[in-house]
């Protein structure tokens, strides 16, 4: 054969096999002619069998015109995805193997056949899209691939279904102190997306998980760590309960010195892990040094800035001694860095 374009037609559930019994490819007007008559009269609703006529009318309609053309059906499994999108991969390259088209002009009976256009794409050049599909049911098809590939699509996933899941559990659990868990969560999510802190996040769960799976003993030191910290915003929420604030700055305030020395102990507990998991030397264990002065030290002046917000009378001598020492200690932790 020397066609060097397919009006190529798919059918990626196999109703022609399942149906009429016929095994694609199906090659030539007079083998899709048979196959799509067998198809209307073994299921007349069928609209696998209204796309092979279009097919075939394409193909008398090009063919006419002079074109070099070939109308072939593509056969794939009943069980739709990877088995399915396989065997039209394997009979596309067959076929064109044979008939050396370098392009395609494609009937489709909606957006699930559709799906192998990059199969297709990365093969031959389409050179024109026919969709042929009952004009009732055109715009509900289409709707419902539109919303079954979003909700089909991995990430997109987590966020329609796996967020108003743990939003129902945490209200069903906290009552209506569940809807501050759920602003929480909700908050915690826009701040690693809004940032773009999802590879950082994402590092963090598979350490932990890999530290489970493997039985490490930094396993303990991660959970722990997360236990102080959830204590800790207990802590802050108290604080605030306690210092009756009268204004955002102060709540802020009373929330950060009530949680931050638990903070830091939890984040301490985490890097204690890091150290016993993944240092392999002493310079590895002094660079964990210094993080851990950094935080100590940003803590201390975290807490004395709260309370020079909230208790304003006191002055700012002990913010001001905080910060020097903070300095000191991270200043140290450097240069025992640089003598390891």
């Amino acid at each position: 054969m020397s066609a060097k374009t397919l009006v190529l037609c798919i059918d990626r559930d196999d109703d022609m096999g399942r149906k009429a019994k016929i095994k694609g490819p199906i090659v030539g007007r007079e083998a899709n002619l048979k196959a799509a008559t067998a198809l209307a009269l073994a299921d007349p609703e069928d609209s696998d069998s209204n796309t092979v006529f279009e097919a075939i009318r394409t193909y008398d309609k090009m063919k006419g015109d002079g074109h070099k053309v070939e109308v072939v059906t593509l056969t794939g499994d009943a069980d739709v995805g990877v088995r399915s999108d396989m065997k039209l991969s394997k009979q596309l390259d067959g076929v064109l193997g044979k008939t050396s088209a370098k392009k395609v002009v494609l009937i489709t009976d909606g957006a699930q056949d559709e799906h192998v256009m990059p199969i297709i794409q990365s093969r031959a050049e389409i050179a024109a899209v026919k969709r042929v599909v009952m004009k009732q049911s055109e715009n509900l098809e289409g709707m419902y691939y539109v919303i079954h590939d979003f909700i089909e699509n991995p990430k997109m996933s987590k966020v329609v279904l796996g967020f108003p899941a743990l939003a129902f559990l945490l209200l069903a659990i906290f009552d209506t102190t569940g809807w501050r868990i759920v602003l929480g969560v909700l908050g915690a999510y826009l701040l690693i997306k809004g940032f773009q802190l999802e590879s950082r996040v994402a590092a963090i769960v598979n350490e932990i998980t890999t530290s489970f799976e493997k039985r490490r003993v930094t396993f303990y030191f991660y959970a722990a760590a997360m236990l102080v910290g959830l204590v800790s915003l207990k802590q802050g929420y108290d604080s605030i309960q306690l210092a009756r604030a009268g204004n955002m700055i102060e709540t802020l305030a009373a929330f950060i010195g009530g949680a931050v020395f638990l903070v830091f102990t939890g984040y301490a507990i985490a890097l204690v892990g890091k150290v016993v998991g993944a240092a392999r030397s002493r310079r590895e264990v002094a660079k964990y040094v210094t993080y851990a002065a950094m935080g100590a030290g940003l803590s201390l002046v975290a807490f004395q800035a709260s309370n020079a917000i909230l208790l304003p009378e006191q002055g700012y001598q002990n913010l001001f001694l905080s910060v020097v020492f903070g300095l000191l200690i991270v200043a140290a932790s450097r240069a025992l860095e640089r003598v390891v």
